[in-house]
């Protein structure tokens, strides 16, 4: 029963990373398509430079998650062992990958923060700062993340046909959660509360205009935050059953396929959310439609 259960999630969890490869693939292509053939504004360019971002990140993490799932079927059909150098690298990899995107929300978050709060300082509000941001956080990133691989804490599940960490394992786990997830998403609260500490000091002293502007920025984060909220709510039950594992020291047979299979909603959930809360990525969709 649990061996279909296990290969059902691996059904779903396969079609809906393959969904939103191609959906990603998509916007990334209208984006760069649109910024080849019009004039953008400044500030509006930044807010591409940041999709831009994004989409290709989603698009190589969730085609990375698909031969993931394929190795994973293959396994579960033809006893397929897929146990190699490139194996643990992989498991290495999407986690920085799956970090990426987080930090990513948080670079969208920044940029309102300068936008608002820290409008002398120039070079924060620069084009060329948002397209190098993603590589010094890649190898900071890479770096973060690589005790695990001097650790040897990805190894290859047997069960599941690819590498990773295995969730008995406290250290590997723990270390990335506290540095792939909560760093980042613990930063983006932390930014609206700068923001909206300082729009309550500076709001009669601003012209109209600016408010204006600076409503719509707070709005985006807002909007950013609630995305993050609602990534983290499917965590949960994750997170119950990780609360188990330590508890009772027991695995549930399910666990990495649950946990992929919320990943995977997640960044679909992410994908399209990006398109809702960012009105110019909405004007152009809605334009293409």
């Amino acid at each position: 029963m649990m061996n279909q259960v296990g290969f059902v999630l691996n059904i779903i969890t396969l079609s809906i990373d393959i969904f939103t490869c191609l959906i990603s693939l998509i916007i990334f292509i209208t984006i760069i398509n649109y910024r080849c053939h019009n004039h953008i504004k400044q500030e509006d360019k930044i807010t591409f430079i940041l999709c831009t971002n994004i989409y290709p990140l989603t698009m190589i993490y969730t085609a990375l998650m698909v031969l993931t799932n394929i190795q994973t079927l293959l396994g579960d059909l033809y006893g397929h062992n897929s146990n190699s150098s490139l194996c643990i690298f992989l498991g290495y990899f999407s986690t920085v990958l799956l970090s990426m995107l987080y930090w990513a929300f948080v670079n969208q978050a920044f940029y309102r923060l300068c936008r608002i709060v820290y409008t002398t300082y120039i070079w924060l509000q620069s084009s060329m700062l948002y397209i190098l941001l993603p590589f010094i956080e890649l190898i900071l990133i890479c770096i973060l993340l690589s005790p695990v691989l001097f650790w040897n804490d990805i190894i290859y599940l047997p069960k599941e046909n690819y590498c990773f960490v295995t969730m008995t394992n406290v250290r590997g786990v723990l270390w990335l959660l506290l540095n792939a997830f909560f760093l980042p998403v613990s930063l983006l609260p932390l930014i609206y509360l700068r923001i909206t500490k300082y729009l309550r000091q500076q709001y009669n002293y601003q012209a109209y205009i600016v408010q204006q502007r600076q409503k719509r920025d707070l709005l985006v984060i807002r909007r950013i935050l609630i995305t993050a909220g609602l990534l983290i709510a499917l965590g949960i039950p994750s997170t119950v059953l990780a609360i188990i594992l330590f508890i009772t020291g027991e695995e549930h047979p399910l666990f990495m396929r649950i946990e992929f299979c919320l990943v995977s909603i997640t960044l679909m959930g992410e994908c399209l959310s990006m398109v809702i809360i960012t009105p110019q990525l909405k004007n152009i969709i809605i334009k293409k439609i």
